[in-house]
């Protein structure tokens, strides 16, 4: 989802002209640059909205045993998550790509 997301973005910048044309090797860096910060920035939303609730723990063991299944759990304890990631994300590029 992450590096996807970020492919995404990388292709918008090239149709916009605010990025040059990439070589594959020279943009799956980039992409994978961009996946890292994003999944980053995204993890630490999480755990500040799960805090509360003390659900940050059990978020934070899911990501190294059982990842599968984070966007379920999520949608169960976040209300509106679906919204809750998509602003995340507009946030997130918006720090990333510094626009």
């Amino acid at each position: 989802m992450f590096k996807e997301t970020a492919l995404t973005w990388i292709a918008e910048l090239q149709e916009a002209g605010k990025l040059a044309d990439l070589d594959s090797e020279a943009r799956n860096r980039l992409a994978n640059d961009y996946a890292q910060k994003l999944e980053e920035y995204f993890n630490e939303a999480v755990v500040n909205q799960l805090n509360p609730v003390g659900k940050a723990a059990d978020f934070e063991r899911m990501l190294l045993y059982d990842s599968q299944y984070i966007h379920k759990y999520l949608n169960q304890l976040i209300p509106g998550y679906y919204g809750f990631r998509a602003d995340i994300f507009h946030q997130a590029r918006k720090i990333i790509l510094g626009e």
